[in-house]
């Protein structure tokens, strides 16, 4: 994989403690740490005493503060990074994880996906629609509402040989990709079977709806005709484009 577009971390971290009994991740996480102690206090005392000779410590804790924050994102860089290679690794010889390629994703029409791919242009706008009397929907908030209220959105892939439901965790995307850049993409995804839907059911209207699905008839159950189109839903934990 030559590009990463998304990659659930904690995921991928459950994962690997799952698949090693905990002991390979919390031990590279401790080693990680304890590495990172011991530069931080080497380098920030290095810092403080060239910080005393050329400026007399009147800057040193700003010094310290901030060789501290980057050190601190670098290690964390790394270490997320090492997961990602980790998980790679394993993923690919696991049968449990399904690899889905050369599908074209798209949102479900009137899913909560397919309108968070335009919300975040919203705040340009002040308009209001009044729902009804005395109660009106401030637009230009909806990105906000469909961040805070609803953290996996889902995706229909396909091809000419299957049809699935991706849900994405909106919080792991990375190199500043979104939602609405994936159905642009030719991608790789390694992905857990969590469950079934049908398709009907991703529309806005039925995300909260706790209605039951009627068979019209025993003969239906019989002949296997259940109503509605039934689609395995996966969790996708990496995402990219392979080489």
């Amino acid at each position: 994989m030559i590009k990463v577009v998304y990659f659930d971390e904690l995921s991928a971290t459950d994962y690997l403690n799952i698949y090693n009994g905990g002991e390979e991740v919390q031990q590279k996480e401790k080693i990680k740490e304890n590495t990172k102690a011991l530069a931080e206090k080497a380098n920030i005392n290095l810092f403080a005493k060239m910080n005393w000779i050329f400026a007399g410590g009147s800057v040193s804790g700003n010094i310290d503060a901030d060789f501290a924050q980057k050190n601190d994102s670098i290690f964390k860089t790394t270490l997320s990074n090492t997961v990602l290679t980790d998980y790679l690794e394993k993923a690919k010889l696991d049968e449990r994880i399904e690899k889905i390629e050369n599908v074209f994703v798209r949102p479900p029409k009137n899913s909560i996906a397919f309108f968070k791919m335009f919300t975040p242009f919203l705040v340009m706008t002040k308009a209001e629609i009044e729902i009804e009397e005395g109660f009106c929907l401030d637009v230009s908030k909806l990105d906000d509402a469909f961040k805070n209220g609803k953290k996996y959105y889902e995706m229909i892939a396909e091809n000419s040989k299957k049809q699935c439901v991706l849900r994405f965790n909106i919080g792991a995307f990375r190199n500043n990709y979104g939602i609405a850049d994936i159905s642009k993409m030719d991608l790789k995804y390694f992905a857990v079977k969590v469950g079934t839907t049908e398709e009907y059911l991703l529309d806005i209207g039925k995300e909260f709806s706790m209605e039951e699905k009627v068979i019209s008839s025993a003969f239906e159950i019989i002949d296997g005709n259940d109503v509605g189109n039934h689609l395995d839903v996966f969790d996708v934990v990496l995402a990219g484009v392979e080489a």
